[in-house]
């Protein structure tokens, strides 16, 4: 498709200028320090992210942020919300903290949850979000069908039966991530049948890959017109505590949250190389913007801690790399 048809294809879809896309990373309580960030940069910037953004899209935490900015929420908001995760999701259930517990339960339930997102986004679906201008995808994996299940508002005209999820459901059913909450089952709006998820990070833990392929396929955006700003939740430390114990059951590998954590981040470094090495190979004029911002895990802090000293540990971190002027420059070109 030639430059002048990508234009035309983009004003269509009621995109007049550069589209403004965000990727957000999973990473349980850790996207706490993605909010904070957010919330340092709209402070630097004096305009929401929710509203310099077209297009939002997200990973389990990753997922929940993405859905509370397209429904119009801030950086500081979206930090309170992840405060009360902490102090109500992210608490044992009685007898299931226990290692021999674990292998027959999840960590924790899923209604504490689900109370403290039905709090922040009520009833609304993803009708809402395509209502104020905006697009969202959320990644996830429906085990009733055995494949990915990407959650989207109906931005184009083969997307038609998503707008009556829930906002909740879909954040559900993206952040149930494997040993640590129960499946997640949701009723599909327009057939009422019933449907099982799990974890978007079984798909991919850094979904800007897909947020591109999305903006490129199904909102016919050129990819020099594409604005890509990439966030990720504190990296996880893949190194293994004992290399030398190559015999692994369930015990060397954390009871099974060390395998999964290897599984699932390894998945999304090569995510994030393969759209690297895509956009090098479009010619200088043509080639989209992107921008990966990785916050780091300096007290290597697990995926599920909410002590007040992670939690302090985690908003020190996003705010302190908000304020680096190096940042601020990284990110300018999407508040212009």
């Amino acid at each position: 498709m030639r430059r002048a048809e990508w234009r035309k294809a983009s004003i269509d879809a009621g995109l007049e200028r550069d589209v403004h896309i965000l990727s957000v990373d999973g990473g349980g309580y850790l996207g706490l320090a993605t909010a904070a960030f957010v919330e340092g940069i709209e402070h630097h910037f004096g305009s929401l992210v929710a509203d310099r953004f077209d297009f939002f899209c997200g990973t389990s935490t990753g997922a929940i942020i993405a859905l509370g900015l397209a429904v119009g929420k801030s950086g500081a908001e979206l930090r309170e919300l992840y405060t009360k995760l902490g102090e109500r999701a992210l608490r044992p259930s009685p007898g299931r903290g226990s290692k021999p517990a674990r292998l027959f339960w999840p960590k924790y339930d899923l209604e504490p949850l689900r109370d403290a997102l039905s709090d922040a986004f009520g009833d609304m679906t993803l009708r809402d979000v395509l209502g104020r201008g905006k697009k969202v995808l959320a990644t996830s994996f429906c085990l009733t069908t055995g494949q990915p299940r990407f959650f989207k508002t109906n931005h184009s005209a083969g997307l038609t039966q998503h707008d009556g999820y829930r906002i909740v459901d879909v954040a559900l059913a993206s952040a149930a991530a494997p040993v640590y909450f129960p499946l997640v089952t949701i009723r599909h709006p327009v057939f009422g049948t019933e449907e099982t998820f799990c974890d978007g990070g079984v798909v991919t833990n850094q979904p800007a890959l897909v947020a591109y392929a999305e903006a490129l396929s199904e909102l016919a955006i050129a990819p020099r017109d594409v604005r890509l700003l990439s966030l990720s939740t504190p990296r996880a430390d893949l190194r293994s505590p004992d290399p030398i114990v190559t015999r692994r059951g369930l015990r060397h590998w954390g009871w099974g949250e060390q395998l999964a954590a290897t599984f699932i981040e390894g998945g999304a470094q090569m995510s994030g190389e393969a759209l690297k090495r895509i956009i090098r190979c479009y010619p200088e004029a043509e080639r989209p913007c992107y921008e990966r911002i990785e916050l780091q895990n300096r007290h290597r802090l697990e995926f599920d801690d909410s002590s007040p000293r992670a939690t302090q540990a985690l908003v020190v971190e996003g705010s302190s790399l908000a304020s680096s002027n190096e940042i601020r420059g990284r990110v300018e070109v999407f508040f212009r």
